[in-house]
């Protein structure tokens, strides 16, 4: 697909076809974090794990204040700028660069205060910075890749990025002394590189900087920005408070528990990364038929995935962490069933993306937030030894009431028919139940095993029954013909 295809509305198959290779190849280059993972959490000592966790956690937030996330309005942009692409990356590069130079030295001014605000040392404040400088411009092209549906620069991007800082981190944390400073340079130094060169690249291609693009961004980002914040806040927080309250060791077993959820976090990105471009798309061409059609089925799919990864709970913490994590098993449920709520309220957002009404979305994600870390300081002071399982049930209120502020956000803007809200409802709901069931059977004895051993050959079974029965028609539904634009449903 071309780049000045932005008149015409790419078809599901497209769709189709990037997000089956955004799942699979992230599957393969992330699958090395997965297997270094159980090593990382043998060699490392709790509260290094935790330490390391900690600066993951802070990083994420920080790169929101400093980057705006100003690489999301690039998707929307191709519908208005065209053969301006270039300038309008740059433009938007050059802006995150001087924030982040500012910060820098707002922070080296006063390094002891937010060494003890952070809780990182002084020391590693040089590889945070140089971090939140280059990894925009990697974000930049790979959204620009993607907005072109060009999965395959995408593929070979995040590859070898993810492969390089998965090997590298791996060495230094057998070579060095110092084995949370070899856990920090080893992962982040790649990313950085990779990062520096993608920035020169995009200076030469954009060439000059039109501060008009810097007020259309803004537009469309600044009031993003204390949703993602928030949204990042929801994610890191707990661990954070978990960290505070209980220690570095629960912060761990904790820590562990999202690395396993991140085998379904990896499904949510590498669909949405191809559904919303598509979304943005038929919503300007008003192709709502195509996607109820097209968003029941990859809500479906990413359903039956994430409850086959429920039944599979006590085996993936054993690889990842070993006996001595098995307390995180029960972390999983309702981290998994945040995950289903995570991934159809961000259709919501899309649309609301779409209509640039922003300032919704950010309220929203503030308002759970705020419950999420209100619930925390409230439950895990009580238990502190159970923290990192309390946690978990925050989030999933958290993104549950997510869920239920964009729905009514949509429907205020009378665009709650483009999805099937009953169906929707109806998958949340089946993802709690599953989700409770399953801590019943994640104990020790071996009837318990027995019988989700059982549960899990029945279910893997029947899965790939019905897909083999009805894969002419799920291709079928893949490869739906143009249509004229569609009128728009009543509102109900």
């Amino acid at each position: 697909m071309s780049d000045r295809t932005v008149g015409k509305g790419a078809n599901s198959s497209v769709v189709a076809k990037a997000g089956t290779w955004y799942t699979i190849c992230n599957f393969l280059f992330r699958g090395m974090a997965f297997i270094t993972t159980p090593i990382f959490a043998r060699i490392l000592s709790k509260v290094e794990l935790g330490d390391f966790n900690n600066f993951a956690s802070w990083l994420t937030i920080l790169i929101v204040l400093t980057a705006l996330d100003v690489q999301m309005s690039i998707i929307r942009s191709k519908l208005e700028v065209g053969d301006d692409m270039d300038s309008y990356i740059w433009s938007i590069l050059s802006m995150t660069t001087m924030i982040t130079v500012a910060a820098y030295g707002v922070v080296m001014l006063f390094p002891t205060f937010f060494s003890n605000l952070l809780l990182i040392e002084p020391r590693h404040f040089h590889l945070l910075f140089l971090y939140l400088l280059f990894t925009p411009a990697y974000s930049m092209l790979i959204t620009k890749q993607r907005a072109y549906y060009k999965y395959k620069m995408f593929v070979l991007l995040t590859g070898i990025c993810l492969v390089t800082s998965t090997l590298c981190s791996l060495v230094l944390v057998l070579l060095m002394e110092d084995k949370l400073t070899g856990r920090m340079y080893g992962f982040y130094i790649p990313q950085i590189v990779m990062g520096a060169v993608i920035y020169v690249y995009l200076l030469i291609k954009g060439k000059k900087i039109q501060t008009k693009y810097w007020k259309y961004a803004c537009a469309i980002c600044l009031p993003l920005v204390p949703h993602v914040l928030s949204l990042h806040l929801l994610c890191s927080s707990d661990k954070i408070i978990i960290k505070r309250i209980s220690g570095s060791e629960y912060a761990a077993v904790y820590g562990i528990a999202y690395s396993c959820y991140h085998i379904v976090t990896i499904l949510f990105d590498s669909m949405n990364k191809a559904f919303a471009p598509w979304l943005l798309e038929s919503l300007h061409h008003e192709k709502y038929g195509d996607i109820r059609k097209v968003s029941k089925i990859y809500v479906g799919i990413f359903l039956v995935l994430s409850i086959g990864v429920l039944m599979l709970v006590p085996e993936l913490i054993l690889i990842l962490g070993g006996k001595k994590y098995a307390e995180a098993n029960y972390c999983l449920p309702p981290l998994i069933a945040s995950c289903v709520f995570q991934f159809i309220y961000t259709m919501y957002v899309n649309v609301e993306f779409y209509e640039k009404k922003t300032i919704g979305v950010a309220c929203a994600t503030m308002i759970a937030t705020a419950v999420n870390i209100i619930l925390n300081f409230i439950f895990i002071p009580m238990y502190p030894e159970k923290g990192f399982v309390i946690a978990a049930y925050t989030t999933l209120v958290g993104y549950a009431l997510l869920f239920v502020l964009h729905y009514f956000l949509v429907r205020r803007m009378k665009k709650a028919f483009v999805f099937d809200t009953k169906f929707m409802i109806a998958v949340q709901g089946l993802a709690l139940a599953v989700s409770f069931v399953m801590n019943l059977f994640y104990g020790k004895s071996l009837s318990i095993r027995v019988i989700r051993y059982a549960l899990v050959t029945v279910y893997g079974s029947a899965v790939l029954y019905v897909a083999f029965r009805n894969k002419d028609r799920i291709i079928a539904l893949f490869k739906q013909k143009k249509k004229k634009k569609e009128p728009a449903p009543q509102e109900a």
